[in-house]
């Protein structure tokens, strides 16, 4: 009985380590997990590029293209910042009519806002909320340049897969993958040739 309790208690122990780690280590594997979808999405181009000019070049132009699509999404989310920043300030005026009815009726019936308006907003405020926005700036740019270096890596490493995994001590697990692969690269090669015709 006794082992059994230590057991669980072992294993809840190992569980709550387990996520903890896990939790901690989003910072590696949320960029990991970026760059392994946006390889499955240019390895096509990649590998139709690497089969008409250099291996280096290819990767040159797959990474060039990659970013300028993503910097059009970035571009494209700015924009629709930038479209709603613009209707707060051009309703501004509104906005102040509205706060202005409302700290009325508040002072006819005794709440004063003005005090809690002065406790709330003030310099510290407005720099906690400017550092709070740089960090995310930060923070974003940083999951992207550590995606884009995963992206490299991955994309020299991609041609090189099936010998790695050929080179597996678990010759089952090697095979299974290598099966898969192959049955995968012929149904997309049809597909291809499908599309062609």
């Amino acid at each position: 009985m006794a082992g059994l309790a230590l057991k669980i208690a072992v294993a809840i122990i190992a569980t709550v380590l387990l996520a903890a780690a896990a939790a901690q280590a989003s910072i590696v594997f949320a960029p990991l997990a970026l760059a392994i979808f946006i390889i499955a999405i240019v390895w096509p181009l990649h590998h139709w590029l690497q089969g008409r000019m250099p291996k280096l070049l290819a990767l040159a132009i797959t990474i060039v293209v990659t970013v300028a699509v993503c910097l059009t999404f970035a571009s494209l989310v700015a924009w629709g910042f930038g479209r709603v920043g613009r209707s707060l300030v051009a309703d501004a005026p509104r906005y102040q009519a509205l706060y202005d009815a409302m700290v009325t009726w508040l002072d006819s019936h005794g709440v004063s806002v003005a005090g809690l308006w002065a406790e709330h907003f003030n310099v510290a405020w407005l720099l906690r909320a400017t550092q709070h926005i740089a960090g995310r700036v930060q923070t974003t740019l940083s999951f992207w340049l550590i995606a884009l270096i995963y992206l490299i890596l991955g994309l020299l490493e991609v041609d090189d897969m099936p010998r790695k995994i050929e080179a597996l001590d678990n010759r089952e697990a090697a095979r299974v993958l290598l099966t898969a692969a192959l049955r995968q690269r012929r149904s997309s090669e049809s597909t291809c040739w499908c599309a062609r015709r």
